[in-house]
């Protein structure tokens, strides 16, 4: 393992490109879907539901030493029940990655390049998360930090040019749905924030591990505050109703913004400020995944694996046959289960690794 080498800010960095990069462009959609005008509470108690799970990375993370969490595994359960509960660890990330290739393909063909075959943007984009993450974490970490200004710039000429057709009256009335759907917008939050659970992969490399808790909490503050605004923004400028039959909300809402009046049609600088966060995010998973298979296999380089995970990746990202069910069933699906499988999953670790502690202490006083 790779001695620790990654700042604070490099950390948070890329953690909040890994929550944001995932439903920048369709969050408006996917929480009208589920709360309507209420949606704002869904994302403030999804943000707040995530906590235990900070703690639980937290936690793990202080025991794990210089392993990764596949490695903490098998040292917790042994060689064989050790892989075979790592791969429900490792096998979702591998997947998740995978997905996340085809969200970027299908808005890239939507918006830009509809006579382009879906494959090859996939390979463009696989090519460009092997090159960063052949680098390892140092080179992934760096390209966060380069990216991060124009991002920043971006968010704030995006909000701030499409505030002038917010109207009041299409975000009232601000509370309209149960608590039964309020919560179950909340869930679809809690699993997007869940993605933090990477960071499990590479906690070793991290040089200053204290207070890594209140990091964490900050950058789930700062990726809530923009989702409500994302989410205000886009309601107050569209309406509920026409925000659910939208497929990339955020994108229309770009579509909107003139500046001088004849500057128009900025969804491809926008959409290029995606890629790069979802190149930044990919990049962190796929270096994740080479990790944790490496300790999985046993093997000594993570680099002979890129290959074969790469090629395994592409195939996963054309899985989909169509863009309904790659995007919205997708995310409609995601936002039920995968908050409470990673939240499940990694209390069974630290609950193992707290019994393993009390054996060790036990057996050092007789």
């Amino acid at each position: 393992m790779s001695s620790a080498q990654l700042t604070t800010k490099q950390i948070m960095i890329l953690l909040c490109f890994t929550v944001f990069g995932t439903i920048f462009f369709t969050l408006p959609r996917t929480i009208t879907q589920a709360s309507g005008h209420s949606g704002w509470l869904s994302i403030l108690i999804g943000s707040l539901m995530i906590v235990p799970l900070l703690w639980l990375i937290t936690q793990i993370g202080s025991t794990m030493q210089e392993m990764s969490i596949i490695a903490y595994c098998l040292s917790l359960f042994g060689p064989f029940f050790g892989r075979v509960f790592a791969l429900f660890i490792l096998v979702p990330l591998i997947f998740l990655s995978g997905t996340s290739i085809r969200l970027v393909c299908e808005l890239f063909v939507t918006l830009i390049l509809p006579e382009t075959p879906l494959e090859i943007i996939a390979i463009m984009l696989i090519l460009l998360r092997y090159y960063l993450a052949k680098g390892g974490m140092p080179s992934i970490a760096r390209w966060g930090e380069v990216v991060m200004p124009g991002v920043v710039v971006l968010i704030i000429i995006m909000f701030g040019l499409s505030f002038q057709k917010v109207d009041m009256e299409r975000i009232l009335p601000l509370l309209n749905a149960t608590p039964m759907d309020v919560f179950r917008g909340s869930l679809a939050i809690w699993s997007v924030f869940s993605e933090i659970s990477v960071l499990l992969f590479i906690y070793p490399q991290i040089k200053h591990k204290n207070n890594m808790f209140k990091k964490l909490i900050w950058c789930t503050m700062i990726v809530m505050f923009l989702f409500e605004v994302i989410f205000l923004v886009t309601i107050g400028t569209f309406g509920s109703a026409y925000t659910q039959r939208l497929i990339f909300p955020v994108v229309e809402l770009i579509k909107d913004i003139a500046i001088f009046d004849f500057i128009e049609h900025l969804e491809s600088v926008f959409l290029a400020l995606w890629v790069f966060i979802n190149v930044s995010k990919g990049a962190l998973t796929f270096y994740s995944c080479c990790i944790g298979t490496r300790d999985w296999f046993g093997t000594r380089d993570h680099k002979e694996l890129m290959l074969p995970l790469s090629v395994i990746m592409y195939y996963i990202s054309l899985l989909p046959g169509n863009i309904y069910v790659s995007i919205v069933s997708f995310e409609i699906a995601k936002g039920v289960t995968f908050c409470w499988f990673a939240f499940i999953l990694l209390l069974i670790v630290w609950i193992a690794g707290k019994l393993k502690a009390r054996r060790t202490a036990n057996e050092q006083n007789h």
